[in-house]
């Protein structure tokens, strides 16, 4: 079984099954109180842009969960917001101007490019580069913990994950306007 966690109100394809706390996943439940599927049952587990909208310990509850469902052999890949890109951005003053498709102007990290996606309700326009590390950080109050490359490591060693590595972007799993304010991860459950 391979299993999308926090994947929105969208059923699962290519043999997946999505869990979110949306109607519309093939599976309704609230990841923060666990995962409802037996010990060992999942081969795959994959996350993309979810993690962040737990807190502290509700992300080291849902690991622990999510090692607990997965198979021994099995892996999970994760993909997050890579809060170290914001920073050093506001930090650096690397910043840019960009056109959105309403004509509205404003000045985003240079890492972003052209059709990588920004939601609109956690856009902060004052003028200064901490707009972006606000974004990232709350993201409209969704946002509860940040992740960079280190932390996300340690994590899944917490969890009891093994071989918990970055990875690159793999375009088969990964959203394409993503790509360059993420970072990935990935680890096994070796026994």
């Amino acid at each position: 079984m391979k299993i999308n966690l926090g994947s929105g109100p969208l059923k699962g394809q290519d043999g997946w099954l999505n869990i979110d706390f949306l109607e519309g996943a093939d599976i309704k439940a609230d990841i923060a109180e666990g995962i409802p599927l037996t010990d060992g049952s999942v081969e795959k587990l994959y996350s993309s842009h979810f993690l962040e909208h737990l807190e502290y310990r509700q992300v080291c509850s849902a690991l622990l969960e999510c090692y607990r469902v997965l198979a021994v052999g099995g892996t999970i890949s994760l993909c997050l917001p890579n809060a170290r890109k914001y920073i050093e951005s506001y930090f650096g003053g690397e910043m840019l101007r960009r056109i959105l498709s309403d004509g509205t102007e404003f000045e985003a990290p240079l890492f972003l490019r052209e059709g990588d996606g920004i939601y609109a309700a956690a856009m902060v326009q004052t003028g200064s580069p901490i707009d972006w590390v606000n974004y990232i950080a709350y993201s409209n109050g969704e946002h509860k913990y940040m992740f960079d490359e280190v932390n996300i490591l340690a994590h899944l060693d917490m969890a009891g994950f093994s071989s918990s590595c970055l990875r690159a972007f793999d375009p088969a799993i990964d959203d394409q306007s993503r790509r360059t304010e993420s970072l990935y991860a990935q680890a096994s459950k070796i026994c």
